[in-house]
């Protein structure tokens, strides 16, 4: 009797962890606002089953071993929240706290929201900052966007071949597009991510 509770035991163990490894990772900041929306109509796009979605505060640096296949949503956050707000840049802690974790077997892709508007020559800079830390720790995110379909007039989160180093979005100006950006990423990401 005591053998079968052990392998039962032993086997949902074993079920436990390879169903959250067959699941995605969504970590965003901040909460409450666009980037939560955003986060949470990926997850609904991609299916709630199949995705974790986490605020990256309460992220440690564990929770990072149970996922191969990671989607970090950030923001570009401009003087129009400084005036306004305190802004906790919590990518910062964040990347402290996962310094020796490698993203070298990892999927990884990006998100980052910008207002083309506002800050043309800045648009969805916060990304770039992501994909750097992403490159430092050996990763390289998927999910590339070409920016021939925004209006804006610079961008550190562009590269040379003119494309987004993930997706880009713009709730604040273009919030009309942002489901058929997210279901274009998902298919672009589907076969890496296999959602």
């Amino acid at each position: 009797m005591l053998i079968i509770e052990v392998k039962n035991y032993i086997f949902f163990n074993y079920s436990f962890n390879s169903n959250i490894m067959s699941k995605t990772a969504l970590f965003y900041s901040p909460e409450g606002g666009n980037v939560n929306s955003v986060a949470n109509k990926l997850g609904e796009l991609i299916g709630n089953d199949k995705v974790d979605i986490i605020p990256v505060k309460e992220v440690e640096k564990e929770d990072l071993a149970k996922y191969d296949k990671i989607i970090l949503a950030g923001s570009t956050v401009g003087t129009d929240h400084w005036d306004h707000e305190i802004v906790v840049d919590e990518w910062i802690e964040f990347f402290t706290k996962i310094k020796e974790i490698s993203f070298e077997k990892k999927k990884v892709a990006i998100i980052g929201l910008g207002n083309s508007v506002l800050y043309p020559e800045h648009f969805a800079d916060g990304m770039a900052v992501l994909y750097e830390r992403i490159i430092k720790q050996k990763g390289k995110p998927l999910g590339k966007v070409d920016a021939k379909d925004y209006d804006f007039t610079d961008s550190e989160a562009v590269n040379d071949d003119g494309f987004f180093c993930g997706l880009a979005i713009d709730e604040d100006n273009e919030a009309e597009l942002t489901t058929e950006r997210l279901e274009k990423w998902i298919s672009i990401l589907k076969s890496d991510f296999e959602f």
